[in-house]
Parts: structure tokens; sequence; C-alpha cells
């Protein structure tokens, strides 16, 4: 074989397999592409984004209270001390029995607390949430709502029970994006998903989170631009 043939094959082989390997490519991206839904993506930034900045606002937050406590704390151990050295047992002794009225209230405290987070997590127990970011935020919109009455039972501060208000907050077309999407069930089933109007051509950079949501949870963000 010449030598003029055999660069004509090396040439044609090169160019053969470095087509080889951009086809390969091309089906890694689009494989890849197809995987990652942009605006799925966009969602799980978005709901990430607030999660971290609740969290870290709620850890600041009982930061500073376990600070403050302590503070406070060691200044009435040290009044305490100071009167019993002064012989002031008797206002010594009040202030020690202050202090532990003061704990038993923040134990009662936190009981009430607990058995109210009882009753809400059973009502909740019943819905189907798209996942555990969303029954958080249910569950603080809804603690936030709730007072005890006369009898001690926690209510919804308009007087409706627990079991009631949560299931009219799960209806509500305002927070539909929190809950999975049900199948439809016909060509006559209203929409409840809380989605925007067609009418209204938002882009995505427009939408708020729960409309974002809304539209994903109706397979409707096709129609919307970027």
């Amino acid at each position: 074989m010449s030598e003029e043939n055999k660069v004509v094959e090396e040439v044609t082989a090169n160019e053969e397999s470095n087509e080889t390997q951009e086809q390969e490519t091309v089906q890694e991206e689009s494989v890849t592409n197809d995987e990652v839904d942009p605006i799925e993506r966009e969602v799980q930034e978005r709901l990430a984004k607030m999660k971290s900045n609740m969290d870290r606002m709620a850890s600041e937050r009982d930061e500073a209270l376990r600070k403050a406590v302590e503070i406070e704390q060691k200044q009435k151990q040290d009044q305490i001390q100071r009167l019993e050295e002064e012989g002031k047992l008797q206002e010594a002794l009040e202030m020690k029995l202050a202090e532990a009225q003061a704990r038993l209230k923040v134990f009662e405290e936190e009981n009430i607390k607990l058995n109210r987070d009882s009753v809400v997590n059973s009502a909740l127990g019943g819905l189907d949430f798209r996942n555990e970011r969303s029954r958080q935020m249910a569950y603080r919109d809804i603690v936030e709502q709730l007072v005890q009455n006369d009898d001690g039972l926690w209510v919804h501060k308009t007087g409706t029970n627990i079991q009631d208000f949560v299931t009219s907050y799960s209806k509500n077309e305002d927070n539909s994006f929190l809950f999975r999407v049900k199948a439809n069930t016909g060509a006559g089933t209203a929409n409840n998903s809380g989605a925007p109007s067609m009418d209204q051509k938002k882009s995505i950079g427009e939408m708020t989170t729960e409309e974002v949501l809304a539209l994903a949870a109706k397979g409707q963000l096709g129609n919307y631009s970027y």
C-alpha cells in the first residue's frame, strides 16, 4: 500500500472516530437535558433557598434567646448569692421561689405546645403533601391561626375545630401547590389546581413560587416562556 493511501485511510479513520465521539457527546447531553427539567430545577432551587433562609433565621433566633436566658439566669443567681451573703434570707428565698415558678411555667407551656402539635400532626396526617417541605409550610400556616378555647381545646381562631379547618385549608386554591395533583377523572372535572389563568401570559421570571408550582402541577409550564 502506498504512503498516500495510508495517509488517506488514517485521515478517514480519524474523521470517523471524531464523528462517533461527537454523536456520543450529543446523545449524552440530550439525555442529561431530558433528565433535568429546567423549570423543576428552578422550582427546587427557589424552595431550597426559602427553606435555607427560614432555617437560618430560626437558628439565629434560637441562639439569641438562649444567650438572653443564660445572661438573665446568671444575674438572678448572683443577686440571690448577694442577698444570702448580706443575711437577707427571706428575700433570697422569695427569689428562689419565683425562679422555680418561672421554670414550672416554661414546662407547662412546653406541654401545651406538644399537645397542640400532636393534634395538628394528626389532622395533617390524612393529607397528600408534595414533599416534607410542603408539609412544614402548611404546619406553620396552621399553628399560627390556632387558639385554645375555654375548655383548653385547640381550635381555629374563628372557633372552627382543627379537622374542619385543615380540610378547608387543603381545598383552598391558594394552597394547592402544597399538595399532589389528583388524577383527572374526566372532561367535566373542575380545575382546582390553583393554576393561573391561561390568559395571563407571564414569563417564568415574573411568576411567584406558588404560580410556578401550580403550573408544574398542571403540566402547563410548556405553554409559558422563560
